[in-house]
């Protein structure tokens, strides 16, 4: 017996369950096969109900919704009419509300943003289903970009309790997004207040997210924070180090900061683009990047008398590099070997009121020290020593600053430094009756210049006050203003040329221009005045670039009389209280200067320096050989205008 009973339960296990009998029953298994993912399974089941009762609304929900998984195009294809109106007349109202939002988000899964909304919108508010469809409402509502009223069903949703996960994101999405358009609106109406109250919610939703931080940079640059501006984009470039415009922002904000270094680095780690097109940072580069100069320079000046020319051989050797944290450094070893002319008999020098005999020409040579340390961008302190084998050695520095306006930059400072308009002013020289060192002379100076305007049109100004020594020299006061424009007349590809004009008046206490004890030798009118047209002409052609410089001008100066040992009043008494007569002397004057400059490779460039000047007092020519070296490429090595290794002579040129 109980052999039979086991042999008759295998064979009802082995036997197939029975199919379902009602539409009820294929629907469910419909649901079943479709939570698992079987979804063309799902579909046969769902067709199945359909043919059992061709008006079943939930029978028709459930075929589409597989169809949908299947096949999307035909399930669009077949969403319009799905529905028996009749059927659905018939359903109770929670039931149809339910009905509607699911058919809703089977329309939203299909794109058919219109239907889904029409779904959505039939269900009452009063139904359970409200909420979930006030949230496809919101859904739909961000897919069309409407993001304030995506806001507002949002809300409605959330009236019957918290959110899912992933529509709870959505929300915070949403309403990140409306506040940032509501930041970028105040931002660009320059509304700080609006702007920090919508960053403010920014920040609570997406503290870390790229478009807050750069919102607050954003935020900081309408404040006129500039450290504020910095941290924000850094913060940015950390989260994403590609964010558009990002790197060049914070290469502003540094150049802002004046700190040109950080800069520099910013832009050739995250944007190597704004480097290649930057000619601002690409001369920050040439100055900072460790690099060697050497110059080879000769210059000629001569006066009214063979005492007062001096040919001046001069070779410079520079090394410089910088460090962020401390700065640029430059050391520059300076050998110089001055000539004087000769010294005709029956002349007034040393304690001579007339030679007794001619003296030939003077000589001498040495090297001197210079070291040049910008601690930041716009402070400049030098230190220095003419050469220890001079006659006269001078200790020389400078302590220079410049200020970057919205017009132009201005400097000033105060600087000690070598006068050179003669052989005794140079160096110094001794008596040939006593043997007495004198001469040697420095100016010490206060000055302040700047320039307003670019390259269509500028004005530029100075204003200087010094005083003027040396040994056994009288103390002598100096000031000197000046003043003139640029006005672009013409520019084509790589090059630019200008007019412009130029006044220049200067004056000494005291006329120390002679070469006897207590005067030393260097021009020094009561009053000198310049002014006249000047040209400018500057471009580039291929590897090299050019400047050509100069002008004319119209000149007055006065020489007022002086003692012959102004510093000696023993030596004066005794020889006769001598006096140098003075004068008054104009005429036109003319200026030239022309640089070249060539690019030998992406680490080196080489150039050429010719000057000169003619007046009524004297006459001057200088020449100069250069070259730099970095230690390796540079972005562009080449300099436009070119820029000389030894300052020119006459400032009034640049």
């Amino acid at each position: 017996m109980s052999l039979i009973v086991a042999l008759f339960a295998t064979l009802v296990l082995a036997a197939p369950a029975d199919d379902p009998r009602d539409v009820a029953g294929w629907r469910d298994q419909s649901d079943a096969l479709f939570a698992r993912g079987d979804y063309r399974s799902a579909l046969d089941a769902a067709t199945r109900a359909r043919e059992l009762d061709k008006r079943d609304p939930w029978a028709r929900y459930a075929w589409i919704r597989a169809l949908a998984a299947v096949d999307a195009d035909a399930a669009r294809a077949a969403m319009p009419g799905l529905q028996d109106q009749e059927a659905l007349q018939a359903l109770p109202a929670d039931e149809r509300a339910r009905l509607d939002t699911a058919l809703g988000y089977v329309c939203l899964q299909l794109g058919l943003e219109e239907a889904a909304g029409m779904y959505f919108k039939d269900v009452p508010a009063g139904s359970q289903s409200h909420p979930e469809a006030q949230a496809g409402l919101a859904i739909l509502a961000v897919r069309r970009g409407y993001s304030r009223q995506a806001l507002i069903h949002f809300e409605a949703a959330r009236a019957a309790g918290k959110l899912d996960p992933s529509l709870t994101e959505l929300e915070h999405e949403t309403r990140f997004q409306v506040e940032l358009h509501d930041f970028t609106t105040a931002r660009d109406l320059r509304d700080a207040n609006a702007a920090g109250r919508a960053y403010a919610v920014l920040d609570e939703l997406r503290p870390n997210h790229p478009a807050t931080l750069r919102a607050r940079a954003d935020l900081a640059q309408l404040r006129g924070d500039a450290p504020a501006r910095e941290r924000a984009l850094r913060d940015l470039l950390a989260v994403d180090r590609t964010a558009p415009g990002a790197a060049s922002q914070l290469v502003d904000t540094l150049l802002e900061l004046n700190r040109p270094s950080e800069a520099l680095f910013i832009a050739r780690d995250l944007a190597p683009e704004r480097l290649a097109a930057d000619t601002l940072l690409q001369a920050i580069e040439r100055n900072w990047d460790t690099h060697v100069e050497a110059a080879l320079a000769w210059r000629r000046r001569d006066g009214a008398v063979g005492r007062d020319r001096l040919e001046l051989p001069q070779l410079q050797l520079a090394w410089a590099s910088s460090h962020p944290r401390w700065g640029r450094l430059r050391i520059a070893v300076d050998a110089l070997a001055p000539e004087s002319g000769s010294i005709a008999a029956g002349e007034p020098y040393g304690s001579h009121t007339e030679l007794p005999a001619a003296v030939r020409s003077l000589d001498d040579a040495g090297a001197g020290l210079l070291v040049q340390w910008a601690p930041r961008s716009g402070v400049v302190i030098e230190l220095g020593q003419t050469p220890s084998s001079f006659v006269v050695s001078n200790l020389v520095g400078a302590l220079r600053l410049r200020v970057n306006g919205a017009g132009g930059p201005f400097d000033f400072g105060l600087e000690r430094l070598p006068v050179t308009d003669s052989f005794l002013a140079v160096g110094g020289a001794s008596d040939p009756l006593t043997g007495r060192d004198w001469g040697g002379v420095t100016r010490n100076r206060a000055y302040l210049e700047g320039s307003v305007g670019g390259d269509d049109r500028n004005i530029y100004g100075n204003v200087s006050g010094a005083l003027v020594d040396g040994k056994a020299i009288e103390e002598n006061a100096h000031w000197q203003a000046g003043a003139g424009f640029w006005r672009r007349i013409a520019s084509g590809e790589g090059w630019l040329a200008r007019l412009g004009g130029n006044v220049t008046a200067m004056g000494y206490a005291d006329n120390q221009s002679h070469f006897t004890i207590g005067h030393g030798g260097y021009f020094s009118p009561d009053h000198f005045l310049s002014i006249g047209p000047t040209f400018d002409l500057r471009g580039r052609r291929d590897s090299a670039s050019f400047r050509i410089e100069g002008g004319l001008n119209w000149q007055k100066l006065r020489d007022e009389p002086s003692d012959y040992f102004p510093s000696d009043p023993v030596l004066q008494a005794t020889s006769g209280d001598p006096r140098y007569a003075g004068s008054s002397r104009e005429g036109l004057g003319a200026r030239l200067a022309a640089s070249v400059e060539w690019r030998i490779s992406n680490r080196a460039v080489a150039g050429v320096r010719l000057e000169g000047m003619r007046g009524e007092d004297f006459d001057e020519v200088r020449l100069q050989v250069y070259t730099r070296r970095w230690d390796h490429a540079l972005t562009e090595a080449l300099r436009e205008p070119p820029v000389a290794v030894l300052p020119p002579v006459f400032h009034d040129l640049n």
